[in-house]
């Protein structure tokens, strides 16, 4: 259910590349085209042979595989992408004297749905910081090729994330408050030659303008969505108008808002503490009674910054997590299912929707460790969902591959 291969961590390049490999991709990861990505999911996959082999043993058991792209694994859109894993599969396959059928491997761009039963979507689409504006076709044309628009999410990985260190980019442990990142500067940066700040700033500049530039590509191409839903809804044998239904749930990317964006990489508060620096500065130096120029810098700019945050809040990259389940339920809805499943957030959950309606948040099966503890794996997590719609009522499970002291491994609701 999405992110199972993620492009946005890989750094790595060839030794021999057989295409352009500009400087900022030496440094920062292979920019998202059909060439670049079939590479980085062959240096993935390299390094996973038991997933593909168990994999390859299940597909060869008659089952089916089918693979929901997530934010990011978007890179799956690419038809030479999706071969190299059919690829690696049926090779994995042949070593072991097995084989299967390639369509029995499904890659779906949106949802999986079984009517009357099971609806699973990764859930990018409700996360402004991570949704597709084009979801049915994520492309733009760029350096004369066609590559992936990455989100800012995504792109904030691949030049923030993978360049600050220290953090688990499968956790949200990157996401702190003013106080905590300075500890967090205090502990890793504070007593070496690193600077944070400056890779930061950096960092965040660099996909501020990125964003900008496939802003405007993406307003010059326009969606088509009378030629693109029909298939969907064909597919699964749904009415035209709830696959339409479905789209309009999705929230617009955050590339239309220029003040969210310049807020999430923190460029506004730089820029009020530079404002209240000179300002300072300047009551200092002007002859003015001495209690003005203490109490405006102590009390007056800590009340306009407080006023400032209270009035711009808005929504936190957190507000997904109790947006999923609301959403859910409008899902449930449309289409008369049991259980709907999304896995976006990487935190596990299942809550009762109504009677014999079920939501599951499937989280994430990467390796997240406790803090602090960067050896000691937290438990609960490496989760996974079980549905089985062959019993009456159906069971549905979320369990873990993980079990904690006491010997527990899964939490149902049937």
């Amino acid at each position: 259910n999405g992110d199972t291969i993620d492009f946005d961590l890989i750094t790595a390049i060839p030794d021999e590349p057989p295409w352009p490999v500009s400087r900022s991709e030496r440094r920062r990861g292979l920019d998202a085209s059909e060439a670049k990505s079939i590479w980085k999911l062959e240096h993935i996959l390299g390094q996973h042979s038991r997933l593909i082999s168990a994999l390859a043993q299940y597909l060869a058991g008659g089952h089916q595989l089918v693979y929901v792209m997530g934010n990011h694994d978007r890179e799956f859109h690419f038809g030479g992408v999706q071969q190299a894993w059919l690829d690696a599969l049926q090779q994995a396959a042949g070593r072991e004297k097995l084989s299967f059928q390639p369509s029995q491997v499904v890659f779906e761009p949106w949802f999986y749905t079984v009517p009357d039963k099971i609806f699973v979507e990764h859930g990018q689409q409700y996360d402004y910081y991570v949704s597709f504006r084009h979801l049915l076709q994520p492309t733009v044309k760029r350096k004369g090729e066609e590559q992936i628009s990455l989100p800012m999410g995504n792109l904030s990985n691949r030049y923030l994330i993978n360049k600050l260190g220290f953090f688990n980019p499968h956790a949200s442990d990157y996401i702190l408050n003013v106080f905590a990142y300075l500890w967090h500067w205090l502990r890793h940066y504070a007593f070496t030659r690193r600077s944070i700040v400056l890779r930061w700033l950096w960092g965040s500049l660099v996909v501020l303008f990125r964003m900008l530039g496939l802003r405007r590509r993406q307003i010059r191409k326009p969606r088509d969505l009378d030629r693109l839903l029909p298939p969907v809804a064909k597919r699964y044998g749904l009415e035209e108008s709830t696959v339409r239904a479905l789209w309009d749930l999705h929230d617009p990317p955050i590339t239309g808002r220029l003040f969210r964006m310049i807020r999430e990489f923190w460029i506004d508060r730089v820029l009020i503490a530079i404002f209240m620096t000179g300002g300072t500065i300047a009551l200092a130096l002007v002859p003015i009674p001495l209690w003005i120029k203490l109490m405006v810098p102590l009390s007056s700019f800590p009340l306009l910054y407080f006023i400032y945050e209270w009035a711009v809040a808005g929504e936190s990259v957190f507000a997904i997590e109790k947006k999923t389940p609301v959403v859910a339920r409008k899902v449930a809805q449309l289409l008369c299912v049991n259980l709907v499943a999304f896995g976006h957030t990487h935190k596990p959950k299942l809550l009762p929707l109504g009677k014999d309606v079920t939501f599951v948040d499937t989280g994430t099966w990467a390796p997240v460790t406790l803090p602090g503890q960067p050896d000691v794996l937290a438990p609960g997590l490496r989760t996974y969902l079980l549905a089985d719609f062959s019993i009456d009522p159906p069971l549905i499970q979320l369990r873990s591959w993980l079990e904690d002291k006491s010997g527990a491994s899964s939490v149902s609701s049937a």
